[in-house]
């Protein structure tokens, strides 16, 4: 985001000056005092862009993208989104935001390290589901896994993760055994070529991923689902409290209006019910990298697999 004015904390005087009138009911009195104040401005329309997708294939960015887009709807005087103008990866997504140098909102699984050098924003966008893993396999595996009953024989096998992942250091503080791709696309290859034996992907991710690589010869493994807390937050430049606020505002009010359930509904509610988790083992993991400041008590914020296995 970009405005001549722009302050230390990440906002301009237009920013603060639209802001405060769509929210707040101040008098006229005031807001012709503000605008004064920053006159040369006013009413700046900023424009804020995420990352592009990583490939063709990558579908893990409809969800937020629509989340932002809910956002927009409600502050078009404010925000006007734009994807990037290249595909990049996670890291180097999170170090453009973190320099303020192209990239203003990324959405990444939260650990301690990112919530010291970005500015997270405490609602995890996909109810905590990202911490519940299938297993996707190559298809002539099913035998070996279906011999798996807990994290110890599970661990003796190799899993497949992004190199720049913080699920590679949860992974390997649970004991697993993990080799590590530079590309997103490239895990697929590993595993139908059998250089890795399982790549664990969330519920929210598994199914259109593994639609996406049928052609890979893959499958979803039916009876095993690793677990381990975590969320999957947005993430502003340090200094963009002004951001930072005005998607947290935004989430906070589609919480309580019923349209952030509904919308994670529409993208996740049946992949949920396909990953049949009631009839699943669940394989439970630490996640040492998760920060104390989770709202972790919030039940409102977070999914819950008995919400759907009771609907059928």
């Amino acid at each position: 985001m970009s405005d001549s004015s722009s302050n230390n904390f990440g906002y301009t005087g237009s920013m603060l000056l639209t802001y405060f009138t769509f929210k707040f009911k101040f008098p006229k009195k005031f807001f012709i005092l503000i605008a004064l104040l920053f006159a040369t401005n006013a009413f700046c329309q900023q424009t804020v862009v995420y990352p592009r997708p990583e490939s063709e294939d990558d579908v893990r960015s409809s969800y937020p993208v629509m989340l932002l887009q809910q956002c927009e709807r409600k502050n078009p005087r404010l925000i006007s989104l734009k994807p990037s103008n290249v595909s990049t990866q996670q890291g180097r997504s999170l170090r453009q935001v973190a320099n303020n140098s192209g990239i203003d909102i990324a959405w990444v699984l939260t650990t301690k390290q990112r919530e010291e050098a970005l500015l997270p924003i405490r609602i995890p966008i996909d109810r905590g589901l990202i911490g519940w893993r299938l297993l996707l396999i190559k298809n002539t595996k099913d035998d070996v896994f279906n011999t798996i009953t807990n994290n110890d024989q599970l661990a003796n096998l190799l899993a497949g993760q992004g190199h720049d992942w913080p699920d590679v250091d949860i992974l390997k503080a649970n004991d697993f055994k993990v080799s590590s791709s530079s590309t997103y696309q490239g895990l697929f290859h590993m595993l139908a070529r059998e250089r890795i034996d399982y790549f664990p992907r969330a519920i929210s991710e598994v199914w259109p991923e593994y639609e996406a690589n049928s052609h890979l010869d893959l499958k979803v493994h039916s009876k095993l689902v690793m677990y381990y807390p975590s969320a999957f937050y947005f993430f502003v430049n340090k200094n963009n409290h002004f951001l930072a606020k005005l998607i947290e505002d935004c989430l906070i009010e589609s919480i309580q209006d019923g349209s952030f359930k509904t919308l994670f509904d529409g993208y996740f509610s049946d992949s949920i019910k396909r990953s049949n988790l009631q009839n699943r083992t669940i394989l439970r993991l630490t996640n040492p990298l998760l920060p104390a400041a989770t709202p972790i008590n919030k039940s409102e914020y977070w999914f819950s697999p008995e919400e759907y296995i009771s609907e059928g």
